[in-house]
């Protein structure tokens, strides 16, 4: 198929070709002072758009791997946690702290609807609730397109006195949404690079605050690999416990780069909120026929990342990502768990501008016209009047 194929799913994410470029290079000597001034700045000025003061420690790793070394780091076996189970990721990382000997506290705060500040206020008051040592949340579940509030997460710990750590999973938020962890008293905040990031899969992070690198010290339990004590005494370049992902770090410097040419971290969050509010203008739109909703039920909780778009039954959404992929040359994220068969997901986070995000949801619009899924007129018009009606 001729032209290039557009890539909307949550990620990976587009790589533009200035950060393949700069990842193209020959190997070096990591030991070299110019390998470390490089490393220790691109961490800084991560930990910088981070709005993190503590330190931020790097892995090359999946996502998966910030789970596992966060929670090992901050608990020990069998001190309790509660975790906000809103999708298939997060309750997976709900199932890594099991396997990790910790007493998992499952707050289900269902498909549909990010945590709800009273909700958890009544479990975190009750005797057990009082002994939770961390509240884990996914910022975004990429499984479901909903967003839940920090800032009234925070704000429920802050007005119950209580001394969990808070633990937020910004994998498919972090360069998308606002997120500034020190106003908020995120203690521990998980990124990767493949994401928000423009990068190849293969480099996550954690920025951490003081009352975590106390926290990290203090526990007991036996670690090695994953260990922040380790990491935190080394030389730079040994950081990462083993040989540092050289080529992942060129493409991270780039990748900060172009965050600084766009005018920095607000201005990309800025960016991905009104390319986000276009798809949503078009589902919208769409949706006026009654065979497709949005998953996230209250508008203030659609992810700036990735839109999650039901479908009524009777019709598949396997179906309408095979269209768009074979016939529109548009790839999309599957509906995974539940939703599996019953959802599609737009990615709209990372390299994109507008005509991309057109082209993409007219590859949409068609693919479910080609899979009779009716819908309502006007989708694409109403992101391109929005786009058109914004000031600049």
């Amino acid at each position: 198929m001729s032209g290039r194929t557009f890539i909307h799913n949550p990620g990976p994410t587009n790589i533009p070709d200035r950060i393949l470029r700069a990842m193209a290079q020959p190997a070096v000597d990591f030991a070299t002072e110019e390998f470390g001034m490089l490393l220790d700045s691109s961490l800084r000025n991560l930990n910088h758009y981070m709005k993190n003061s503590g330190p931020l420690i790097g892995y090359t790793s999946t996502g998966h791997g910030a789970w596992e070394a966060t929670v090992t780091n901050l608990f020990d076996v069998g001190e309790s946690i509660l975790l906000c189970d809103s999708g298939h990721f997060s309750h997976r990382w709900g199932e890594m702290c099991e396997a990790q000997g910790l007493e998992v506290h499952w707050f289900d705060t269902g498909l549909r609807h990010g945590v709800d500040p009273e909700a958890l206020t009544e479990v975190l008051s009750t005797e057990a609730g009082r002994n939770i040592r961390g509240v884990l949340v996914a910022h975004t579940e990429t499984s479901t397109g909903v967003t839940s509030d920090l800032r009234a997460i925070r704000k429920v710990l802050t007005d119950l006195d209580h001394s969990a750590l808070l633990v937020v999973d910004s994998i498919a938020s972090f360069g998308c949404t606002p997120l500034e962890v020190d106003e908020l008293g995120v203690d521990a905040c998980l990124a990767v690079s493949q994401k928000g990031l423009m990068m190849p899969v293969g480099l996550a992070f954690t920025g951490i605050s003081d009352r975590a690198v106390e926290a990290a010290y203090a526990n007991n339990r036996h670690r090695f690999y994953w260990d922040w004590r380790r990491r935190l005494e080394a030389e730079g370049y040994r950081m990462f416990c083993g040989t540092p992902p050289i080529h992942h770090v060129f493409g991270l410097a780039e990748s900060l780069t172009m965050i600084k040419e766009e005018g920095g971290i607000d201005a990309v969050t800025d960016r991905h909120h009104r390319l986000a509010e276009a798809v949503r203008r078009a589902v919208s739109e769409w949706a006026a026929a009654g065979e497709v909703e949005f998953n996230a039920v209250n508008e203030k909780e659609r992810s700036n990342s990735v839109t999650c778009v039901r479908l009524a039954e009777g019709h598949d959404s396997e179906k309408v990502i095979k269209v768009a992929r074979e016939r529109f040359n548009l790839t999309m994220g599957r509906g995974i768990g539940p939703l599996a068969g019953k959802a599609f997901r737009i990615g709209h986070l990372g390299d994109l501008n507008e005509p991309m995000i057109l082209g993409a949801l007219g590859a949409v619009e068609g693919s479910l016209r080609v899979c009779r899924v009716p819908i309502g007129q006007g989708g694409l018009q109403a992101a391109t009047q929005y786009l058109a009606d914004m000031e600049r």
